[in-house]
């Protein structure tokens, strides 16, 4: 599939990114043992570079972002002092629970921290061959509150699109994210937005669904897998409704998914009225659109279920009143 940043082929159908995850990130029987780097430790007190391994040419983890620290001195953009952690979060380009740290192939990795310039995030995608990518973090990515000025960070050089893999009892989905412009959760063994729903799961609850904050459409889709037959995905802003389209064709086969439509185009980055933007039929009726919560049900059909995922600490409370044509609420 082509990638709409990058326009390459760096978008894979779920089920060949989840038949080969596997064997993407562990090290091969040459590679030397992990350097475990002391990520607090001034640069002083560091190796100058870890060598990628002769075999396989992966690079450890620490290799890489020592490479990133050593070339943002030399930008004059860290000094002598700082740390690995001063470099940023390496986000893996296939976020999935590992109990290792990962082995890194070429343009597997992207950056995502403060403090860069566009020549040095250039320098380290040409310098450093495992970085996909480089995002000049502003902050959390989206839409926090209604009527706030939304949040999108900068990607400085290469590709921001990545993939995290969502597990539940009920079986895995893949979510690509435009990570510079969706806010960042990493891939945990012990998720517990999935233990809700693997207990809306067992009570018989998710069979008509409304995900009414869908970011990327992590919940929505995993209620799919889970054999609901009527799920609505929404939310107001822009970047997750388009992520949100193109896991429906990712996750195609895995979702029992005949036909995508489009049949509406929003082009506002902030989503009022809700605009029916794609349509999917198969084993599941799922309806995806653009707008705010406050307005949505003035357009779709109340559901059974309204998930409402919003940020840690905000308030959900007109938000709930505007869902209670729904016969429950669930703050996830």
């Amino acid at each position: 599939m082509k990638c709409p940043v990058c326009k390459k082929g760096c978008i894979q159908p779920a089920i060949e990114v989840l038949a080969e995850i596997e064997q993407r990130y562990p090290a091969c029987p040459a590679c030397a043992p992990e350097p475990n780097l002391d990520k607090t430790a001034g640069s002083k007190l560091l190796p100058e570079r870890v060598e990628r391994c002769r075999s396989c040419g992966k690079a450890t983890l620490d290799g890489v972002m020592l490479d990133a620290l050593r070339l943002l001195q030399g930008y004059g953009l860290r000094d002598e002092d700082e740390t690995l952690r001063s470099v940023g979060s390496p986000l893996i380009e296939v976020g999935y629970p590992l109990a290792y740290s990962p082995r890194l192939g070429p343009r597997s990795l992207i950056l995502s921290g403060d403090r860069y310039s566009k020549e040095a995030a250039q320098a380290m995608l040409e310098q450093i061959p495992e970085i996909k990518g480089v995002i000049l973090s502003r902050g959390v990515a989206g839409v926090i509150a209604s009527g706030k000025k939304p949040q999108e960070n900068v990607l400085m050089a290469g590709c921001d699109m990545r993939a995290d893999i969502s597990q539940s009892l009920f079986g895995e989905t893949v979510i690509y994210k435009s990570q510079s412009r969706i806010h960042i959760e990493f891939s945990r063994q012990s998720a517990p937005k999935m233990r809700i729903l693997e207990q809306l799961y067992l009570q018989g609850k998710l069979r008509d669904v409304v995900d009414g904050l869908a970011g990327p459409g992590t919940l929505g889709l995993m209620c799919v897998l889970a054999g609901a037959k009527r799920v609505v995905l929404n939310d107001a802003w822009l970047a997750s409704v388009q992520n949100v389209l193109l896991n429906l064709e990712v996750n195609r086969s895995l979702l029992g998914i005949d036909e995508i439509e489009y049949p509406e185009t929003s082009r506002s980055t902030v989503g009022r009225a809700p605009v029916l933007v794609g349509r999917a039929h198969g084993a599941c009726e799922i309806e995806v659109y653009h707008g705010d919560l406050l307005r949505l049900f003035s357009r779709a059909r109340p559901a059974d279920i309204c998930l409402i995922d919003h940020f840690p600490g905000a308030n959900t409370a007109e938000l709930e009143r505007a869902c209670r044509c729904c016969k429950e609420i669930v703050i996830v």
